[in-house]
C-alpha cells in the first residue's frame, strides 16, 4: 500500500495544476525544470499523486489520470472530498482509520495516535508523520484536531 510522504497538500496540488497548463503528458525532467523543489521532493510528490490515483507515470512521463482531471475541474469542497476518499486508500491514513475503528471511536489523544504510529511504523518513518496526517486530515476534513486538549477526531 503506497505511503504519503508529502507533508501539506498544497505542493500536491501545485503539481497538478502545472500538468493541466502543461496540458499533455509531460517529461519528469521538464517538469524538476518548471518546480522550484528538490529532486527528491519533487520524486516524493510525483509518487504521492501516482499513489492517490491523481496522476500515471509511466516512461518518465507524468499524466494526469480522469480523476486528476475532475480534482482540477472541481471546486475547493469538491477537492477535499475526493482527497478525503483517496486518502482512506494509502498509508498511514489507512491504518490509523483502522485503528479508531478497532477502538470503536472517533476521539484519540494525540499522544495515543503517535503512539500507535510508533508502533505501526518502522523507526526513522515518523518524524513528520503526525503533521502530515494533521494537515492533510485537516485540509480534507478526515480528520480534526483540538490543540488545546490535545484530542484527534476521526470525521469520516
Amino acid at each position: 500500500m503506497h505511503r504519503i510522504e508529502t507533508t501539506s497538500p498544497n505542493s500536491l496540488i501545485g503539481l497538478l495544476e502545472i500538468l493541466e497548463d502543461i496540458g499533455k503528458s509531460t517529461d519528469i525532467a521538464k517538469l524538476d525544470d518548471s518546480l522550484d523543489e528538490e529532486r527528491t521532493t519533487l520524486m516524493n510528490l510525483l509518487d504521492d499523486a501516482e499513489g492517490l490515483k491523481l496522476i500515471t507515470v509511466s516512461n518518465g512521463d507524468a499524466t494526469l489520470t480522469e480523476l486528476g482531471k475532475k480534482f482540477l475541474e472541481s471546486n475547493i469542497e469538491e477537492r477535499k472530498n475526493i482527497l478525503k476518499n483517496q486518502l482512506k486508500e494509502v498509508e498511514p491514513f489507512h491504518s490509523l482509520i483502522n485503528y479508531f475503528k478497532s477502538l470503536k471511536t472517533r476521539e484519540l489523544p494525540k499522544e495515543d495516535a503517535a503512539r500507535f504510529l510508533t508502533e505501526a511504523f518502522p523507526p526513522g518513518e515518523n518524524d513528520d508523520t503526525m503533521r502530515l496526517i494533521l494537515n492533510w486530515g485537516r485540509f480534507t476534513k478526515l480528520f480534526s484536531y483540538d490543540s488545546d486538549v490535545g484530542l484527534i477526531v476521526y470525521r469520516d
